[in-house]
């Protein structure tokens, strides 16, 4: 089984299929000391949707957690701490 996802382009070029398959997507839960409102949630899935791989994010910062769905084939945990790091948030 495989989920298919159109890329968005904001030039002329035409968007391009990405295909994932469905085994490799990998469901994680961090928690995430440093978010104090709405605003630190979007700036966290924002940043962390950018990475190749990410397929959904939802940062709660009253329960300081982000859940994520990525591509292990694209990605994987560390590289995905790291850029919470570099945020300046704690990810445990």
């Amino acid at each position: 089984m495989f989920i298919g996802f159109q890329s968005c382009s904001q030039s002329n070029e035409p968007m391009k299929e990405i295909v994932i398959n469905q085994s490799d997507i990998v469901k994680r839960t961090f928690e995430v000391h440093g978010m104090t409102c709405v605003g630190c949630e979007v700036t966290l899935e924002e940043t962390v949707s950018d990475i190749e791989g990410v397929v959904t994010t939802k940062a709660d910062h009253s329960n300081n957690n982000l859940v994520i769905e990525f591509d292990s084939t694209k990605t994987d945990v560390l590289s995905i701490k790291n850029a919470i790091k570099d945020l300046g948030y704690k990810i445990y």
